[in-house]
């Protein structure tokens, strides 16, 4: 496994094939959602029927393909454009897998098998192979399948000896009408028209024969349709399921499957008509005949050189070589809402769905370790991808036919299977390792000899039909010896001259015999010398006409795709010069409407700044209007304050007045008197409210509590301090002035 996996990483790659083919419209009035641009492009695009949805897709996809087979196009077309080389791949013991996919209903059963009398891809391949390999045939049963995926080569008379024992074991209904199965088989049998491709560059050399298999995965088991199912005397057992097994050579196969051995093309369709009839399929609503499963058929062409003489076939097994082509018709995808499945048809189509989403997880991981991940492969979450796991892991060619359908309402089934095949094509598989020949020092070109000898030989026969047949058949006319022996009843013994003359005549008789036989052994070896040589001539003449033909074929298909190139270049350049036209005028339309934002803005700054000045007058207006006004207000609360403050002046010095009067006429008049009240006089500051014994009774203030007292009392006492004391902050009446 790690040289596979080094030879993986590090080998030459090639992305897997991948073409797409368009079924053909029912009617001019159905909504599509697909068209193709030739050579090689499909544009999908919502039907319109989408665009009033809400959240649905509104954009072109572009997807481009290594070929695109529009409705027009023939079954013959296909077939020769993509399964033709894997065909003479298998024909040169090379590995191929080929895919059909698509959604329900798009056509792809119809790619793989086709009509009656318009074969599809597998009719035709069977008709190639027997065109081919036809004259070079070997008998049945000489290559036998070992159960292990190989294969015994046993001799003739164990192979005539095992067709003896075949044929005593057959029912006695089979014996006495072998057509019997053939007039169950589908009717597509008898209405096909076999095609007459043919494959040339085969190994003439050597004895080839057919195997064919057919199996199905079905709800991720695999069956094998070719399987009797014998009855156990009540009712016929169902098919077993088999197992997915890895031979000695790390090639994966199904275990237990019966691999039948046909020796012509008829044969080949009755064991594929045969499994045909026992596929799963279901009536749904898309589908009349939905396919439940996957369906694979193999074929398998065995060959080994014939001997030096060219008739019987080498037995030794390594110079055995086998080479296999499997179709695989995938089952299409399906949802829920269109098809309307429910218990066993729902199971079935989330089997089915699985097994694609794991096919396509394998091949998206596959393209993430092309860019440097090493990430681990799924291959054994499916039967499908644990089968063909070899072919990904580069022994084998793969190819895949996308098949859609252009119809509006399959638009997201088609868009599902685009992003597929997207994804397949961007998968970089190894080129498949090329089965080297072991050299066994035969002469090439011995069969065709021998063939040559043999023809001749009957050709003479016939044209001297008078002349026994001889070993050789080289004379034309029997040479007459002993003719002339002399009689020698008559001589006795005793006549010695008799006797040496009868002697000397057998010994030249006897020397032109020898002479006669050894001239045409030399003509039989010279001539068989000539054949050869001329055969080996002709061989290596063919062969430098075949590698001429094939470099012809080379240099075709290169030209062929280099025009193709020039095409899709020219039609890219006038696509990108459309759309660097579309470019320029919408840069000239941006520019001009850049420059009209320009000007636009310009106008707005300039209305701006005019604004801004606006208000900044006003508002240089509105703080003058306001700092006048507070000015003014300032100056009409200075003067309120100032005439308040004088007010209050004037009524403390009223106060004053008033309370001094008080005090001098409460003194006596005599000088002793005036000494003391001039002595006791205190004055009192100006700004001190009044206190609240005091009354006022007009502009005067009336001491009431004082004219309550008695006036007997003429005598003041005085309370005089030791030290004095700073009469500015205490004893100072608090006179409230009271605004009228």
């Amino acid at each position: 496994m790690q040289n596979k996996n080094s030879r993986q990483k590090n080998g030459p790659k090639e992305s897997m094939e991948v073409c797409c083919r368009v079924r053909p419209v029912p009617s001019q009035n159905t909504e599509l959602c697909l068209k193709v641009e030739p050579p090689s492009t499909v544009i999908l695009a919502p039907p319109p029927s989408y665009i009033n949805l809400r959240n649905a897709p509104t954009k072109e996809m572009h997807y481009t393909f290594k070929k695109v087979f529009q409705e027009q196009i023939s079954q013959k077309e296909v077939f020769e454009s993509v399964a033709l080389p894997l065909i003479e791949n298998l024909l040169n013991a090379k590995n191929s897998l080929l895919f059909t996919y698509g959604v329900t209903g798009s056509g792809k059963t119809h790619t793989m098998i086709g009509s009656g009398k318009d074969g599809g891809i597998m009719p035709r391949c069977i008709d190639t192979i027997f065109n081919s390999i036809g004259m070079y045939k070997t008998n049945k049963y000489v290559f036998k399948p070992d159960k292990l995926n190989g294969f015994d080569i046993q001799s003739e008379s164990e192979a005539i000896i095992e067709m003896q024992q075949e044929i005593i074991c057959q029912t006695p209904a089979k014996i006495k009408n072998p057509k019997l199965e053939r007039n169950n088989s589908d009717q597509d049998l008898f209405k096909r028209i076999p095609t007459e491709t043919k494959i040339t560059n085969i190994d003439i050399d050597n004895a080839y024969a057919v195997f064919v298999t057919f199996v199905e995965i079905y709800n991720n088991s695999v069956y094998d349709l070719l399987e009797e199912c014998p009855d156990d005397g009540f009712r016929q057992r169902g098919p077993q399921v088999k197992i997915i097994r890895e031979d000695a050579d790390h090639n994966m196969f199904v275990h237990g499957v019966n691999e039948v051995e046909v020796s012509s093309a008829d044969e080949a369709f009755e064991a594929f008509y045969k499994g045909q009839k026992r596929r799963r399929i279901a009536h749904t609503t898309l589908n009349a005949e939905s396919s439940r499963a996957h369906t694979i058929f193999t074929i398998r062409v065995v060959q080994a050189p014939v001997d030096q003489q060219g008739q019987s076939i080498v037995q030794d097994k390594k110079y055995l070589q086998i080479g296999q082509l499997s179709l695989v018709d995938l089952a299409g995808s399906e949802r829920t809402n269109r098809t309307k499945n429910t218990g066993q048809r729902l199971r079935e189509a989330g089997n089915i769905n699985n097994s694609l989403m794991t096919l396509r997880n394998c091949l998206e991981l596959l393209r993430e370790n092309q860019k440097g991940a090493n990430k681990m492969i799924p291959y054994r979450d499916s039967r499908l991808t644990h089968l063909f796991k070899t072919y990904f892991e580069g022994e084998g060619q793969v190819c895949m036919i996308v098949c859609v359908n252009p119809q509006g309402d399959d638009y997201d089934e088609n868009l599902q299977v685009m992003k597929f095949a997207e994804i397949s094509q961007e998968v970089q598989i190894a080129f498949p390792p090329t089965t080297p020949r072991v050299n066994h020092g035969f002469t090439p070109g011995r069969r065709r000899a021998n063939n040559a000898l043999k023809k001749f030989e009957i050709e003479y026969d016939k044209e001297n039909q008078e002349i026994p047949p001889s070993g050789n058949g080289l004379h034309k006319k029997p040479v007459e010896i002993f003719a002339d022996i002399p009689s020698l009843r008559y001589v006795s013994m005793d006549d010695d001259l008799s006797v040496k003359k009868a002697k000397e005549f057998l010994e030249n008789q006897l020397q032109l015999y020898n002479s006669v036989t050894g001239n045409i052994r030399e003509r039989y070896h010279d001539f068989r010398e000539m054949i050869l040589k001329t055969e080996r001539t002709a061989f290596t003449a063919s062969q430098e006409i075949e590698s001429i033909k094939s470099l012809y074929e080379r240099e075709k298909e290169r030209n062929s795709d280099l025009e193709s190139r020039v095409k899709n270049s020219d039609s890219q350049m006038c696509s990108l010069k459309r759309k660097i036209d579309e470019y320029e005028l919408n840069v000239k339309r941006l520019k001009r409407e850049l420059s009209e934002k320009d000007m636009h803005i310009h106008k707005t700054k300039i209305n701006t700044e005019k604004v801004k000045e606006q208000y900044n007058s006003k508002i240089a207006q509105t703080q003058e209007k306001l700092k006048t006004e507070i000015e003014r207000r300032l100056r009409s609360q200075k003067s309120a304050m100032e005439f308040e403050a004088r007010s209050r002046d004037r009524k403390l010095r009223e106060a004053k007045r008033v309370l001094s009067d008080e005090a001098l006429r409460s003194i006596p008049s005599t000088p002793s008197a005036a000494m003391e009240r001039s002595k006791y006089t205190v004055s009192t500051p100006s700004v001190r409210p009044p206190s609240p014994n005091f009354r006022s009774t007009g502009r005067k203030l009336v001491n009431a509590r004082r004219a309550r007292r008695s006036r007997s009392l003429e005598t003041w006492l005085e309370h005089r301090p030791p030290a004095p004391l700073p009469l500015a902050t205490i004893l100072q009446p608090i006179l409230q002035i009271l605004n009228k």
